[in-house]
């Protein structure tokens, strides 16, 4: 048995954990799509965004000529911002409390008896005895990410349509 409370503190470390692996992917993204500039001694460095040059059709009055512009390789590709935006943890648990009345659990074991799957697979009545005095769900809900990265991409496609002809 445990402490309920070192249960929930594992539970909430659990989640901040792939939180952060999230946040990791999100700087591994920033990282593929912009080189960083050094801007001297004490300054923060500057991004600037990967390009690549396009050609594109221009009509003329002396006809078709083409027309180069530098585009962001972030306004190429589909972006998918990864979060968790809802973890959920449900449990059959034993609960007691010890000498120091804390608020102990443990996970409820099952005793299942001959043939309970293949009853329970056949409709028929469940022969599982558990030892749970409670059930716990707990829903944890993550924030909304930053509109900052949206805004970013939306900047570089206005920039990349202004230079497009037509």
């Amino acid at each position: 048995m445990i402490e309920f409370q070192s249960l929930m503190k594992a539970i909430h470390k659990g989640v901040k954990d792939a939180a952060k692996s999230v946040e990791g992917e999100t700087l591994d993204f920033v990282k593929r799509f912009f080189d960083e500039q050094d801007n001297g001694k004490g300054k923060a460095p500057s991004y600037s965004p990967k390009t690549c040059a396009m050609e594109f059709p221009s009509r003329t009055e002396h006809g078709i000529d083409t027309v180069s512009a530098e585009v962001p390789l972030l306004a190429l590709v589909p972006i998918s911002s990864p979060r968790i935006s809802e973890v959920k943890f449900i449990a059959e648990l034993e609960i007691s409390n010890n000498d120091q009345e804390q608020l102990m659990v443990a996970f409820a074991r099952s005793n299942a008896k001959p043939g309970g799957l293949r009853k329970k697979l056949m409709g028929q009545q469940d022969t599982t005895e558990s030892t749970a005095n409670a059930s716990l769900e707990i829903t944890l809900t993550g924030n909304e990410p930053p509109e900052g990265l949206q805004k970013l991409i939306e900047g570089y496609e206005r920039a990349l349509r202004a230079q497009i002809p037509g």
